[in-house]
């Protein structure tokens, strides 16, 4: 027998365009909807504005009225197949029209949320035109400086405490920890951004710009390099490109993964994650930390090239969404802590036996007592009386009766 080790589903595709339509509003209304409608791709708190109620696809998972588009498709994917790419192959946000320069900014902020929440797969439906500020978009991404420069290859922690809809922020390092990129977009049509970066475990030195904004919309204007500053301020509908040159005190010796970070379990289940090491010598894995509602146990904390680790997952009885992070420690003493999301789905189907267990009797004979088990269907979506069960025996014969 000849066995293949290809997989039988490359990647778990969708497109991601959103529920709702800009179609009849004014045009400052379409701008606006296009910076702020791709957190129902990301945040576990948005609630769509054009909900389908019982006509969704999700009508039988938690919370269907947030999508959270991207986590919970890579939990779906994970627990069925784990390990199961997720690819976004059409998404477009030019709801004020290709030209216009919400779309620019809309694209920015959508290439920086597809690699920070890990999708693998991503192509915007068209690709923009030369002719319109888009075009510059993925290139402050791919191709910044003209000279093929691109964003770090290494997503890094960016947080910020402005309204979402307004302001976004992306970073990432490379792999010698000698340069930080970062992603500013500051999507009020009207207000300056006024911004103190806080770099943890990244000491800057010098620090250089590249700006799309509506005072050159069609170009990527490059600053001076300068000596970094952490006070800088965004001008009003723009997107901007750190490059920021300085040292990592404490590289990290080790990258690893939860493998997988982000998984699917049904109230009153769990899960297992295997962490793996993805580069380096090893991590040893420390207590995780969750929201209410999970509880996560590391159940075997070394890391290394020839051994995996293990954190357990036990889901509570609430569907929902819910974070968790472990901290590990490498050989240096340096800790890269990964996070993710486990998505608490509604109460599994069960089988309980009712009938006929543990029956004896001669060759030949037929059992007193018939077999039968009961179906809960749970809150799956299934019914008892649309389900079928098979019994299989390893000697005589079984009969419907």
């Amino acid at each position: 027998m000849i066995r293949s080790q290809a997989r039988a589903l490359d990647a778990f595709d969708l497109h991601a365009y959103t529920d709702i339509s800009g179609s009849g509003l004014p045009l400052s209304q379409q701008q606006a909807l296009a910076l702020n409608i791709m957190r129902d791709w990301w945040d576990p708190n948005f609630t769509i504005p054009a909900w389908f109620g019982s006509n969704s696809v999700t009508a039988n998972q938690p919370l269907d009225h947030i999508p959270f588009r991207i986590q919970r498709a890579r939990a779906m994917a994970n627990a069925i197949y784990p390990g199961t790419p997720l690819g976004f192959t059409e998404w477009n946000f030019a709801f004020a029209g290709e030209s216009d320069f919400s779309t620019a900014l809309a694209d920015v902020d959508a290439f920086g949320i597809l690699g920070r929440e890990r999708a693998t797969y991503a192509t915007r439906w068209t690709a923009a035109d030369p002719a319109n500020p888009a075009y510059n978009s993925l290139k402050l991404y791919r191709n910044y400086d003209g000279s093929n420069s691109t964003f770090n290859p290494i997503s890094v922690s960016a947080t910020h405490n402005a309204d979402p809809g307004l302001f976004s922020v992306y970073a990432a390092t490379n792999v010698g920890g000698t340069s930080l990129t970062l992603i500013v977009v500051n999507k009020d049509p009207v207000n300056s951004a006024k911004t103190t970066f806080a770099l943890s475990g990244f000491t800057p030195s010098q620090v250089k710009s590249y700006t799309l904004s509506t005072a050159s919309a069609h170009s990527i204007v490059a600053g001076a390099s300068q000596a970094w500053n952490s006070s800088m301020t965004f001008a009003p509908y723009s997107a901007t490109l750190l490059v920021i040159t300085g040292t990592t005190p404490n590289l990290p010796a080790a990258e690893w993964d939860l493998n997988p970070d982000t998984i699917m379990v049904p109230a009153g289940g769990t899960a297992s994650l295997h962490p793996k090491l993805i580069s380096g010598t090893g991590v040893t894995l420390g207590s995780p930390m969750s929201q209410s509602g999970i509880t996560a146990t590391t159940a075997s904390s070394t890391v290394n090239s020839g051994q995996q680790g293990a954190v357990q997952v036990t889901a509570g009885n609430t569907p929902g969404f819910y974070s968790f992070s472990v901290p590990p420690t490498d050989s240096g003493g340096v800790s890269t802590t990964e996070s993710g999301w486990i998505v608490v789905g509604k109460p599994a189907a069960s089988l309980a036996k009712t009938a006929g267990d543990n029956q004896t009797g001669t060759a030949g004979t037929v059992l007193p007592i018939n077999l039968s088990v009961a179906l809960s269907p749970g809150s799956s979506g299934g019914t008892a009386a649309g389900a079928s069960v098979f019994f299989a025996t390893s000697a005589g014969s079984l009969t419907n009766v």
